[in-house]
């Protein structure tokens, strides 16, 4: 299993090599340069962000390992199925379900409002939009008897705010509330349930390399579309077939006429057998 937030300490690091590099450029002389300040100055936000994220997922994974008493337990950083170089960051699985929590950690102002998640006036629906598909991917991986129990969750590890469903069925929850609305939600899974789902999810998420997504059905293959032409010579065609089979018997049609022929024959013998001594008697 992945340890929280070590995706996001991962991300930070390189951002933080790629930070001194661009810095060691600047005291080789390109200083006065302008894309690399720009580009120094992106990398340094970049860290920044990546660390914060870090640091959240951890808060959050805290306050999912506080309702352990309660029959919840969790997985964090599984591979997200299909996409290489994403992560979901965790889930977890107790009495009321399979729940994707998403950390953010935001800062400033971030408030629901008329159905859309805002972080400093900033629509966030893509991120609601993103935690949706993980979850519909996440859902395509478990067995169909798992798979109503699955939900997804936006936590703001810095923020407050009570459970609040968005669009998609997205639920968008602060990090000290998280405890308590999973531990609110209607019983879905046994403790057997629980554990068949977590062992499922931590060998198939769980290791070094992303798998596809599993889909419940196969496609449909579409069928080639047949032109008129090729209507009207379908019975010619298969009058020379059945002509051709007339001239040219198949060795496997051939067999069947001999054995055929056989059986006929040992049915007449026995016939004769049986009838012959009684016409001799007579």
């Amino acid at each position: 299993m992945g340890e929280a937030g070590f995706g996001a300490e991962e991300q930070a690091g390189r951002r933080a090599r790629r930070v001194a590099q661009l810095r060691a450029e600047q005291s080789r002389g390109a200083a006065v340069d302008a894309e690399v300040q720009a580009k120094l100055a992106r990398a340094q936000r970049d860290q920044r962000a990546w660390a914060a994220g870090a640091e959240g997922e951890r808060q959050v994974a805290a306050a999912i390992e506080s309702v352990g008493r309660y029959g919840w337990t969790s997985l964090h950083d599984l591979h997200w199925p299909g996409r290489p170089q994403a992560n979901l960051d965790h889930v977890a699985l107790g009495p009321g379900g399979v729940i994707l929590v998403d950390a953010k950690n935001w800062s400033g102002n971030v408030v629901v409002s008329d159905g859309r998640l805002r972080q400093n006036g900033y629509d966030r629906t893509s991120q609601v939009e993103s935690v949706a598909r993980a979850t519909a991917d996440l859902v395509a991986e478990l067995a169909p008897q798992h798979r109503s129990a699955v939900r997804g969750v936006v936590c703001l590890a810095g923020q407050d705010v009570e459970p609040t469903e968005l669009p998609w069925g997205v639920v968008v929850v602060g990090r000290a509330q998280l405890p308590a609305y999973l531990v609110s939600l209607a019983p879905r899974l046994s403790p057997y349930d629980v554990a068949d789902a977590g062992r499922f999810l931590l060998s198939h998420l769980g290791g070094p390399v992303s798998p596809g997504v599993v889909r419940s059905a196969p496609r449909p293959r579409l069928q080639k579309r047949v032109t008129t032409k090729q209507r009207s010579s379908a019975p010619r065609s298969r009058t020379r077939q059945r002509a051709a089979s007339r001239r040219h018997p198949s060795k496997r049609s051939i067999l069947g006429e001999a054995a055929l022929k056989l059986l006929l024959l040992g049915g007449a013998l026995m016939m004769l057998v049986n009838i012959l001594p009684r016409l001799m008697g007579g």
